[in-house]
């Protein structure tokens, strides 16, 4: 015996009866289902787009450059060469390597996005003849201990001084 509360084809049952006269059948509320989930999708999908996160530019731009040496110690680097001293880092290997005075250079660094370290750096050993002594390079790069990008430009910072700035 089928009673009219319990029936689920029993049109005028508890809920069919309210729903019927509001105007809902089963196809409007999956409309509306649908629409409800689209509509929060959506949200979802505008608020995450307009947060905006925070895209590192220092290593977007770090990485896969060859800097050219502009100022060591305040002081601009003209080489009498004409060549310049060059600085490269290889984001995957965290390796480094370069042209210095004369000789090619290489090393290892580790970096956050306001912290750079060198480490374990090396060179060839020939003699340099230029207006520059190539000690004082690789001194000021085992000084290092942090780096800022302004208007193009990589500076080399120890203690919140640039001792390097470095041009593309």
């Amino acid at each position: 015996m089928n009673d009219k509360k319990t029936d689920p084809s029993c049109l005028n049952c508890r809920y069919g009866r309210q729903a019927l006269r509001s105007g809902f059948n089963n196809n409007t509320m999956k409309t509306i289902n649908i629409f409800t989930l689209l509509t929060a999708l959506f949200f979802v999908l505008v608020i995450n787009g307009c947060s905006g996160t925070k895209v590192s530019t220092t290593s977007a731009k770090l990485e896969g450059v060859e800097w050219k040496l502009e100022t060591l110690n305040g002081k601009t680097v003209a080489l009498k060469s004409g060549s310049s001293i060059t600085l490269s880092f290889e984001g995957t290997t965290a390796k480094i390597g370069g042209t210095a005075v004369c000789n090619k250079y290489f090393g290892g660094y580790t970096k956050t996005d306001e912290t750079l370290i060198f480490s374990a750096i090396g060179s060839t050993k020939m003699m340099c003849d230029d207006n520059i002594n190539e000690s004082d390079y690789f001194s000021m790069l085992g000084s290092v201990d942090g780096y800022k990008f302004s208007g193009g430009k990589l500076s080399l910072m120890s203690k919140d001084k640039a001792v390097a700035v470095f041009t593309k």
